[in-house]
């Protein structure tokens, strides 16, 4: 007796997009009516088993059509973040970029222990590490105030105290070798002549050394240049 299997498979395709579970029912569907008589086959059976599956394909379609529109709205959703995230990132830049100009203002100013470290933790909490790299010599020059002030003062009170500075003959001679002993210094050496200074101790040597040079001994008995910090 023929089977029925070349009229089942005619009339029943796999649709695209139905999960496994589905496929082996539909494949076990047709693995047993191919194998049945046709007198044994039930027309109104076979109808509603069609119907059946035909309602699973347009049922997976209206799925498949559903989560396209669902990932079309995640994909602007995303989209619309995105623009989010990139204009926090320009405000958190610009924010870094205001941070770093008032840590670097406090470079004009004399020396402050209390000013200086909130400028430095300032610094460290700025948000973009490309703006830190880039505002490396900023943290330095923070870093290294104090101990740049402490090396000019220590050579401002040795001054204070030189009492060969009041010989009217050798006086003026020695007030210059203060000049090469501010040259010697580590600051003077290292930043000074930099592009990036700090410009209270460039300002301050500046006006040591017009101060040295214009010292006469028969004038004044001091080197005044302690003063010159206040």
């Amino acid at each position: 007796m023929k089977k029925f299997s070349i009229l089942l498979f005619s009339v029943v395709m796999f649709p695209l997009g139905i999960n496994a579970h589905e496929q082996d029912t539909l494949k076990n569907t047709v693995e047993v009516v191919a194998e049945t008589p046709v007198e044994v086959i039930k027309v109104d059976s076979l109808q509603h088993e069609i119907d059946r599956l035909k309602s699973l394909i347009v049922q997976y379609k209206q799925s498949e059509t559903s989560l396209n529109g669902k990932l079309y709205d995640y994909e602007q959703t995303i989209k619309v973040q995105d623009k989010k995230i990139e204009r926090l990132n320009s405000y958190l830049l610009f924010a870094d970029t205001i941070v770093a100009r008032l840590s670097n203002d406090c470079l004009r100013k004399k020396y402050d222990q209390n000013r200086v470290n909130q400028a430095t933790e300032n610094f460290e909490k700025m948000y973009s590490p490309e703006l830190k790299s880039k505002f490396g010599r900023l943290k330095f020059l923070l870093n290294e105030y104090g101990k740049f002030t402490q090396e000019l003062n220590a050579i401002f009170i040795e001054a204070k105290n030189d009492k060969g500075l009041g010989n009217p003959f050798t006086g003026q001679k020695q007030a210059l070798t203060y000049i090469n002993k501010i040259k010697n210094t580590r600051y003077y050496r290292e930043v000074y002549s930099e592009n990036w200074t700090i410009p209270y101790l460039n300002n301050l040597i500046d006006k040591c050394f017009e101060t040295i040079k214009a010292f006469n001994p028969k004038e004044s008995k001091e080197l005044h240049l302690l003063e010159l910090m206040n």
